[in-house]
């Protein structure tokens, strides 16, 4: 037998852990250092070779002067192009708060992060007015910039989080997609994901239960946090704090 890719080492890693008696906690930890492990290599040998780069505006993957409105208004027509794709309609999206900060900060985890949770605020939207898909209520994203951290705040109509899912919505492979829990691929999944991951893109409407998971530990990792409000019956608001790199408090370490 060759040897095995490193994805493959994670799928068999995987699996071997859900022949046990399952423990949330422990997969939980193993997903979270293997995916952060991942990117922070795949941050620091970028880093490397932009360095040797010259690019407006950008020192290695640091961006000295980003806009946290442009990345999310990227982001925005993204997802909008999938949610139309998906449901017809898409919603709009109004971004207030420190439109005009700008500073120094890597956009890579954002790449990751922002369309995913654009992506759950869309989809919850359109599917909780299936009736009315052309009128349906507009995404506010609030930023808020600070010395010490970066607040984006992401708020929908889409009619909340049911109460039995809210604690779930963080772990792993917990999605309210129905097709995808029945996917014949899930034996391919883990490596599928961290080729995503990898690549900086983002996946379909929704899938495999991956995206909040992940974009909570990428946050962790750098120092931050995601956090989820539901307000069942109206909708949700996702609030994701990372903290600045040259910031009056301690940074990540990557």
């Amino acid at each position: 037998m060759g040897p095995c890719s490193a994805h493959e080492l994670y799928i068999r890693a995987f699996q071997m852990l859900s022949e046990f008696p399952p423990d949330e906690k422990v997969i939980r930890y193993f997903l979270d250092k293997t995916l952060t492990s991942r990117l922070g290599i795949r941050m620091l040998a970028i880093h490397h070779l932009a360095l040797h780069e010259e690019k407006p505006d950008f020192v290695g993957i640091i961006c000295t002067r980003l806009s946290p409105k442009k990345i999310i208004e990227k982001w925005v027509d993204f997802a909008r192009r999938l949610c139309e794709h998906k449901y017809g309609n898409a919603p709009r999206v109004r971004i207030n708060g420190h439109v005009a900060a700008r500073f120094p900060f890597i956009p890579m985890p954002l790449d990751y992060i922002l369309p995913e949770l654009l992506k759950n605020a869309m989809r919850a939207t359109m599917e909780s007015h299936l009736d009315t898909p052309y009128n349906v209520p507009d995404i506010v994203i609030t930023i808020a910039n600070n010395d010490i951290d970066l607040i984006i705040r992401i708020s929908d109509r889409g009619g909340g989080i049911p109460h039995e899912h809210l604690e779930k919505v963080t772990d792993y492979h917990f999605t309210t997609a129905e097709s995808s829990a029945q996917d014949p691929r899930m034996n391919t999944l883990f490596g599928n994901m961290v080729d995503m991951v990898n690549s900086g893109q983002s996946g379909p409407m929704h899938g495999f239960g991956f995206g909040l998971p992940t974009s909570r530990a990428y946050a962790e990792y750098l120092g931050g946090s995601l956090r989820i409000q539901s307000l069942q019956g109206i909708g949700t608001d996702v609030y994701l704090r990372l903290k600045h790199i040259d910031g009056k408090e301690e940074s990540f370490r990557i």
